[in-house]
């Protein structure tokens, strides 16, 4: 008996100090993973979350700079990092309890991809309803160049931290799922800048305009 509560303590002890270990290391939201597109000649924002008061160090191996930012009291960071002309692909490396990399990363240009199901119909098409002709951008896809990123539905009385979705490289299983406009319009974009492109696509069909907006944004308007 004595020896069950001893090991039942000690497991719970151990537990304990792995949860605290956990909720200190920093954590990046998904828009910030392999494979992502940073925009070219800027400086460009990157953020998360860490231990309070905790310093969080960045590095990029672009330009071998280091970068730091405090954690506030809710353990929220932010900084931003220079990024040069079009390029890749590279190492961003975050620091802060455990060490995140971000590998395969593109710098080039970031479009963001929004509206209704004009927009969010993907390049494979509907039942009944095919893209004309999408089969053969499908197959012909691998460009290393090209990422993708489908923010996943979500809805929410209150802003949110973070979403559900990864980045994608451009290959035939991945564009098939992708809206057919964004990606028709980044290989064109692609085509006449070459340069790397990054597609966020964060459409939802038959969704109206005002919930997309803030709420101090939608208070600038009369009713």
């Amino acid at each position: 008996m004595k020896r069950s509560l001893v090991w039942s303590l000690t497991t719970l002890f151990l537990l304990s100090i792995f949860s605290l270990r956990s909720e200190a290391d920093v954590t990046l939201p998904s828009i910030f993973g392999d494979n992502m597109v940073f925009q070219q000649q800027t400086d460009a924002a990157l953020w998360g979350k860490a231990r309070p008061g905790a310093t969080v160090r960045i590095t990029t191996s672009w330009n071998k700079k280091s970068y730091s930012a405090a954690a506030d009291k809710n353990g929220s960071w932010k900084t931003k990092v220079i990024t040069p002309g079009a390029g890749g692909p590279y190492t961003v490396t975050i620091t802060e309890g455990k060490t995140i990399n971000l590998r395969n990363v593109m710098i080039g240009e970031v479009w963001i991809c929004s509206g209704q199901s004009n927009m969010e119909m993907p390049m494979k098409g509907y039942r009944n309803q095919p893209v004309i002709g999408s089969n053969d951008y499908i197959v012909s896809s691998d460009n290393n160049n090209i990422r993708l990123f489908t923010v996943t539905r979500a809805a929410s009385v209150t802003p949110l931290d973070d979403f559900a979705g990864s980045w994608k490289t451009c290959e035939p299983a991945n564009v098939s799922e992708f809206s057919a406009t964004a990606y028709l319009f980044g290989l064109q974009l692609y085509k006449s800048l070459n340069v790397p492109i990054g597609l966020i696509n964060t459409s939802w069909g038959g969704t109206r305009i005002e919930p997309w907006i803030s709420e101090s944004g939608l208070k600038k308007f009369e009713w």
